[in-house]
């Protein structure tokens, strides 16, 4: 503490001198280096390369009369070491308190050491300025870097205590979805790390974030209220100014290299060699003038702009053709590459037109198209209900028996029944063996019992789950939470925690697919035989409505439309259960060779890889 007062009383009268009348940018262009260690393109920083920079740069700088700056992109178009130039800038030109949030303290220490460090030491001027990491006087740490006339800190968004105390005149807010909307009950961090800068008239705030899902991400509250600046660039045909959409991109199916993107206004093909020029004549134009103001601007990049060898056209190809209706791609290609919001398709389709189109196959009679089996398990007071899925490539899905196990769950005769159809065999249309690859048993209700079933199996057969609505992934890596009611650990047990929330809303978007013309069914189609109408108003039984709490923050709940749910919670078990085992990183080849196995016991001899502690997570 002492060495940051006294470099701070070192830049005192440096900060009493009127600031160096330089922008940003040109500061970036003269003085930033970027390190091999840190960037695919080490060397001197160049504007001209990312030309689209130069005016988010340029609001932060010290003269600007822009206060916030709001950017709203993809990925792989330099957000990022622009939002690094805006630092060293400071540290160089414009000294002063400076606090960099980012969503979490692993991420802080992260970029610490992999983007902070890395420019200190390869930037000259900085590396004159900055204490170097080896001295003992605490100048330089993970989370703090003093320069004369200021400091740096850095702090996660999950942290409270990180985002209050000294006032600061610069403030970087770096991925800002991936904040929580509440932090230890006070508040959003983003308005708590903002009022941090209140006490400076000539504050400086940059938000940067990809967006995540509609109505809930951040960032685009905050562009939306700005006057939102989309990159304009002329077709080299005609001329007309426009900003790239991914509906213009034009290709032949199956040959991303063939990528164009088709002008709007001329419907020439532009070939993506003609990035460089276009983009060295772009320029910002508000498409929401009526929100101008002098001291907030707003910018918003696709990935579609990323310069040449960087991400191409032909990559945003192959990462759309990739999607193959897998929901999470989708979100993924979405936020990243598009820099847009995901808008969540929480309304179910109608049961009706699941029911209309069931089908006349076997129950208990697996297509030749199944892979492999896995089911999902609902626990309730007086039964159990279990349903058998078998998945095939492409994610599509049959169902293969839905049952209800009658009894008191206190009881071991009812778990027996579970226990019996763990060792199952079921007998596929062209004559193979299959029996269940993993079942997965909801530890919601009368979880001691559920545990107490789950001893019995290896966890390559049998894992508990627990469904949150919260978790951003299918299946999170297991955790150990075996505990009595007086919070101590009585086992080994672990517990696999489901994002239901995101496996109900892939689960609707394959329930509105249809056939091809040629009645294919396409990746993610689900089959059901001839189930009674209650089952399809269970799977349909809710939808995601948008919500705001009594603390004004947003979000979006699964509401009940009809009570009896459990045909919804089973098939997402079922879908949790077929992740665990691998569906979603397998391919066509490997799916053809573990269909192809049975009758060799090959694919029941080696379910998965295991680890010392029998995990067979990856």
């Amino acid at each position: 503490m002492e060495a940051q007062l006294r470099s701070l009383a070192l830049g005192f009268f440096d900060a009493l001198r009127p600031e160096k009348v330089m922008k940003v940018s040109e500061w970036a262009d003269q003085y930033r280096f970027l390190a091999p260690t840190a960037s695919a393109e080490p060397g001197r920083w160049r504007t001209v390369r990312t030309p689209y920079l130069k005016s988010v740069m340029d609001d932060l700088s010290a003269h600007s009369e822009v206060q916030e700056v709001v950017f709203m992109k993809g990925a792989q178009i330099g957000a990022t070491e622009a939002g690094n130039n805006w630092v060293g800038y400071v540290m160089d030109i414009a000294p002063g308190p400076m606090l960099m949030v980012m969503p979490t303290d692993d991420t802080v220490k992260r970029n610490s050491k992999v983007r902070i460090a890395p420019m200190i030491e390869a930037t000259p001027r900085l590396r004159e300025k900055v204490a170097t990491a080896k001295s003992r006087d605490g100048d330089n740490t993970t989370f703090s870097k003093s320069f004369p006339g200021g400091v740096l800190l850095m702090t996660g968004a999950n942290s409270a205590v990180g985002l209050r105390s000294l006032p600061i005149r610069y403030l970087m807010l770096d991925e800002v979805d991936g904040y929580k909307d509440d932090i230890d009950g006070e508040g959003s961090p983003i308005e708590l790390a903002k009022a941090r800068t209140r006490t400076f008239s000539r504050r400086k705030i940059l938000l940067i974030s990809t967006p995540t899902i509609d109505g809930a991400s951040a960032i685009q509250r905050e562009f939306e209220a700005t006057d939102q600046r989309r990159f304009h660039v002329p077709c080299p045909h005609c001329g007309s100014m426009q900003f790239l959409k991914w509906e213009r991109i034009r290709w032949d199916h199956g040959k991303p290299e063939t990528a164009v993107y088709v002008c709007e206004h001329c419907d020439a093909p532009i070939e993506e060699r003609n990035k460089t020029t276009m983009l060295d004549s772009g320029k910002w134009i508000a498409t929401s003038p009526e929100n101008a103001s002098d001291k907030k601007t707003g910018y918003h990049l696709n990935s579609l702009y990323s310069p040449l060898g960087w991400y191409s056209w032909a990559d945003a190809v192959r990462a759309f053709e990739d999607i193959k209706g897998d929901t999470n791609k989708m979100k993924a290609f979405v936020n990243t590459v598009l820099g847009e919001c995901y808008v969540e398709k929480g309304e179910a389709p109608p049961w009706e037109s699941v029911y209309n189109r069931r089908e006349t196959y076997q129950i208990n009679r697996p297509s030749t198209e199944v892979v492999f089996l896995t089911a999902g398990v609902d626990v309730q007071k007086d039964r159990i209900e279990v349903e058998i899925v078998g998945w095939c490539k492409g994610k599509r899905s049959y169902s293969i028996d839905y049952r209800v196990l009658l009894g008191e769950t206190n009881d071991k005769a009812v778990w027996d029944k579970l226990a019996e159809i763990v060792g199952e065999t079921w007998k596929r249309e062209d004559g193979a063996e299959m029996q269940l690859r993993l079942m997965a048993v909801d530890t919601g209700y009368n979880t001691n019992e559920v545990y107490n079933f789950c001893r019995r199996f290896d966890v390559t057969k049998v894992i508990p789950v627990k469904g949150s609505d919260s978790l951003g992934v299918i299946v999170s890596q297991p955790r150990a939470l075996d505990v009595n009611r007086a919070g101590k650990r009585i086992g080994r047990m672990k517990v696999w925690s489901v994002g239901v929330s995101i496996l109900k809303t892939e689960l609707y978007g394959w329930l509105r697919l249809e056939r091809d013309d040629d009645g294919t069914p396409p990746p993610g189609y689900c089959h059901f035989p001839q189930y009674e109408p209650t089952y399809f108003r269970g799977i349909t039984a809710e939808q995601l409505q948008f919500k705001v709490d009594r603390r004004g923050f947003r979000k979006f709940e699964w509401v009940k439309k009809y009570e009896r749910n459990e045909p919804l919670d089973l098939r997402v078990y079922a879908r949790a259960a077929a992740s665990v085992v691998g569906i979603d990183r397998f391919t066509d080849q490997q799916m053809d060779m573990m269909s192809n196995s049975y009758g060799t016991g090959e694919t029941e001899k080696k379910p998965a890889r295991k680890k010392r502690d029998g995990s067979i997570w990856d």
